[in-house]
């Protein structure tokens, strides 16, 4: 290329850039109050943004604590007659002899209370988690729907609800309970039930799983075809438009079912006097706390630098929760606390936070995973599901069995 062409060239580059730039650019001071505008507006999205999240997490903390606690007793809870709590439940949940809680003369210690509400839970969670992140969060809408679009309902039902509702630490407490069998002594150490205990739970807990993925991908194809058809195409590319008020009836209508729910538990303790639902409004008032330090929790998920595959915060969840919940059952079983209104208290903070803290749905769900993105001869399921029921039943050995047999 010869000299004049090099010059004609940067000529027309000089005379495009010019042409393109503002000959009147804005004064530094408007730029910079531009950008922190904008920077502040961010900041305070992401504000609003965790504060729907918190709400939402904190109302379906008290439907997942409430479901769990009905649920218990409908399927055996109530068929103990030092523990049936005689209310309007009662005259049905007494004859529904499915589980039991391990410290009775009933034999079945496998099937433990929570195995009803670790089944729905695992179900639920496989149902709105389906089988890939891409596709709508709730299989019964159309893609476009408003609530496709709600992440913080989404992050209610699958964080909250679905983990609270399942519960990891009450279950490691029973299996514990069942092993040392102080609590028992007409049936003494159960180590063979408490064994099947856990291996009953967890396969049960993962077909449960799998069921509601199954059942989430019928939904999907019937809703949303284009998700297995390639020659089918969305009808539309963005979700539809919600107004501002929509956003924010759906949290408001809930908070106010809630204090409803709560206030009719208090009603109960106050005017019949059960002291059942004294402890499920303290459990319903403990449960968004254990729900949000798991959700916090959840966020050290892959952060091991050595095993980046592990769920680090959810086993930390449901180990820290385990601790809680094994050195609560020894205080109940010693009556450390005096009266009756201690020991609520103690079964609500159990029920409440340590059973929100920890969870079986995202356990199963993250098991499932492991094994579905790794070969069938990995190991890396297989060692994370067994290893967080062995070093949780191992610490509520050594947390329980310490405390019944030696402190009392």
């Amino acid at each position: 290329m010869s000299a004049q062409e090099e010059n004609a060239n940067e000529t027309q580059e000089l005379h495009i850039r010019n042409s393109v730039e503002d000959p009147h650019p804005p004064p530094e001071d408007v730029v910079d109050h531009q950008q922190e505008q904008k920077i502040h507006n961010n900041k305070t999205s992401i504000f609003c943004s965790s504060w729907i999240h918190i709400i939402y997490i904190s109302i379906f903390s008290v439907i997942g604590v409430t479901s769990r606690a009905f649920i218990g007793r409908l399927f055996g809870g109530d068929c103990d007659p030092h523990h049936a709590v005689k209310d309007w439940l009662y005259p049905l949940s007494h004859r529904i002899c499915v589980t039991t809680n391990g410290q009775t003369e009933q034999y079945g210690g496998a099937l433990f209370i929570d195995l009803p509400d670790n089944m729905f839970g695992s179900f639920i969670i496989g149902f709105f988690t389906g089988h890939s992140s891409e596709w709508p969060a709730i299989p019964f809408l159309k893609h476009d729907h408003p609530l496709q679009g709600e992440q913080g309902l989404h992050l209610g039902i699958r964080t909250a609800l679905c983990g609270s509702l399942t519960t990891f630490s009450s279950w490691n407490s029973q299996m514990v309970l069942m092993m040392d069998g102080t609590a028992n002594p007409y049936l003494g150490t159960q180590v063979v039930s408490a064994f099947f205990g856990f291996v009953i739970g967890l396969q049960v807990s993962i077909v449960s799983f799998r069921a509601g993925r199954t059942l989430s991908a019928w939904f999907q194809n019937r809703n949303n075809p284009h998700l297995f058809d390639s020659n089918l195409t969305r009808t539309a590319s963005e979700l539809r438009a919600c107004n501002n008020h929509c956003y924010w009836l759906s949290p408001v209508a809930l908070v106010l079912s809630i204090f409803v729910l709560i206030a009719l538990y208090i009603w109960g303790d106050v005017y019949w006097g059960i002291s059942y639902y004294r402890e499920l409004w303290i459990a319903c008032l403990m449960s968004p706390f254990g729900t949000i330090a798991r959700w916090k929790l959840s966020t050290l998920n892959g952060k091991w630098s050595k095993y980046p595959w592990f769920p680090l915060g959810t086993w930390l969840a449901n180990f820290t929760g385990s601790i809680l919940s094994a050195a609560l059952t020894a205080i109940a079983y010693l009556n450390i606390v005096n009266g009756e209104g201690g020991t609520t208290v103690l079964a609500a903070i159990s029920l409440g936070f340590a059973g929100s803290l920890s969870t079986v749905s995202t356990y199963v769900k993250e098991t499932v995973e492991l094994s579905d993105k790794n070969p069938f001869h990995d190991r890396k399921a297989f060692v994370y599901s067994h290893f967080t029921m062995l070093s949780c039943c191992f610490v509520g050995l050594l947390v329980y069995s310490p405390l019944v047999r030696y402190a009392a």
